[in-house]
């Protein structure tokens, strides 16, 4: 699927939403606009077109109009329709990237509790997609309340709910892809480890609780994060250690059973090989306090 790629930050940024009810027989005016469009349909029918490209917009359907480019009704409406509209910006010299979506893959980010520089972000949304108006039209519904009476307090609460629309919308396309089930999977197998840290890594009990052969749910965790259950649960481990060392006195061997490490001198040597440091030497290099 067709999906507008937006990285953030920058964050991209509403500039109005409207709503409007047309009679039969009205057609959409020509006109260009430095923003982009997004269209969502929830009654009959809207027949848009961008550059020459045409786009039958029907109900529970979605469009978005690029900037710079030139769109137009190219037919009249047939029946009653209803249409809610948002314009919204992306402040950036970067602009979003329209791409072919065919992987959600989402990669672990090395992070610490001292990181003063945001990490990498990344949003998509559909370009022509069918999406769920029991979700969306509450959502639109609300942003139309609050637009209505708009003070500098609810323009930063419109902000987040467009924020939230985004993220149903990117939503919509994952539940809507071939990887759908794997990517849901990946997901449970993801928070599984997250929430086992101190137990021992055991894939029969894996089995027995999520309810897959271990190979399918390794399969649906490295298409999901690219690692394999074992790399994932390291990962999660050290990020763990990394926080205790910086942020508590406990003792390295302590630190170590807490993040399910029962072998000392194993935690040393991965420690070292995802860090380059031995705990003792993070420690005294990050901790927090004196």
């Amino acid at each position: 699927m067709l999906a507008i790629e937006l990285q953030v930050p920058p964050f991209p940024l509403l500039t109005t939403v409207g709503y409007v009810l047309w009679p039969s027989g009205v057609t959409h005016a020509e006109r260009q606009f430095d923003v982009f469009d997004l269209i969502i349909c929830t009654k009959g029918t809207l027949y848009m077109a961008e550059n020459d490209i045409e786009y039958k917009i029907e109900q529970g359907m979605m469009l978005i109009l690029e900037p710079g480019k030139t769109h137009s009704g190219y037919r009249p409406t047939e029946n009653e329709t209803e249409v809610y509209w948002i314009h919204f910006q992306y402040p950036s010299s970067s602009q979003p990237k329209l791409i072919e979506k065919q992987s959600w893959q989402q990669p672990l980010l090395e992070t610490t509790n001292q990181d003063t520089v945001p990490h990498p972000a990344m949003i998509s949304i559909p370009k022509f997609a069918a999406i769920d108006l029991r979700i969306i039209v509450p959502m639109l519904t609300e942003m139309l309340k609050v637009h209505s009476v708009l003070t500098p307090s609810r323009s930063f609460d419109l902000h987040i709910l467009f924020g939230q629309l985004l993220v149903q919308l990117q939503n919509g396309m994952i539940t809507g892809s071939s990887q759908a089930r794997s990517h849901l999977i990946g997901e449970k197998v993801a928070s599984y480890l997250a929430s086992r840290l101190e137990s021992p890594f055991d894939s029969e009990q894996m089995e027995l609780e999520l309810h897959y052969h271990f190979d399918y749910l390794s399969r649906c965790l490295k298409q999901y994060s690219g690692m394999s259950p074992l790399q994932y649960r390291h990962q999660l481990q050290i990020e763990r250690a990394k926080r205790l060392l910086t942020h508590s006195e406990l003792p390295l061997v302590k630190i170590g059973e807490q993040c399910g490490f029962n072998d000392y001198n194993y935690f040393i040597r991965l420690f070292k090989r995802q860090t380059s440091f031995t705990p003792g030497e993070y420690r005294r290099r990050y901790q927090a306090y004196l």
